[in-house]
């Protein structure tokens, strides 16, 4: 029997990029003979330079080699948060790794929200210094367990590694601080 080429296919699974690739019959006269895809790739916690952004997804493709897509859904914000997903591109290497030099802190904001405020180990505040340095109006986004915690507009030279994650709704704020000093912890 001849067999026919096969086509592979990007999955998109639940927001996440799956590179796993789904076999098909180009004429499709076959049964579809389909693959595990191997687990997705979470991205190690850290600072990420986003290449593009855009409301749909379609809007950031194709994703290249050495890129990573994610999704922005604002889930950090609280409870009356109504913004769309945001689709995000970033390299797959982050720029900046969240090394921590001490516990984080919080501070109150408006409205019941939370800042959490971090303070980086000299080698991470160099690198983030030099990032938001060469990427002036560029954004940022930090990951943490695999989920877009913020995206900023790099409107400063950040020195010193103190960096905030800001507007965050209380439980949300408590989530992320558990899991920053889990991680403290570990280092």
């Amino acid at each position: 029997m001849v067999r026919r080429p096969r086509v592979a296919e990007l999955l998109v699974l639940t927001g996440c990029l799956f590179a796993g690739a789904v076999e098909k019959e180009v004429n499709g006269d076959e049964p579809t003979q389909e693959k595990a895809p191997p687990a997705a790739k979470t991205l190690a916690d850290g600072v990420y330079l986003v290449l593009r952004d855009g409301s749909k997804e379609k809007d950031v493709l194709p994703i290249k080699d050495g890129e990573t897509l994610l999704v922005d859904r604002h889930r950090y914000l609280g409870k009356s948060n109504s913004e769309p997903p945001r689709y995000l591109v970033v390299r797959s290497a982050r720029a900046v790794e969240l090394n921590l030099a001490e516990g984080p802190k919080t501070a109150k904001e408006d409205e019941g929200k939370l800042r959490i405020l971090l303070k980086l180990r000299p080698k991470a505040a160099a690198a983030l210094e030099s990032v938001t340095r060469e990427h002036l109006n560029r954004q940022l986004t930090i990951v943490l367990g695999g989920d877009v915690v913020t995206t900023h507009r790099i409107r400063t030279v950040i020195q010193g590694g103190d960096v905030q994650i800001s507007s965050c709704d209380a439980g949300a704020a408590e989530y992320l601080l558990e899991q920053l000093q889990a991680r403290h912890k570990k280092e």
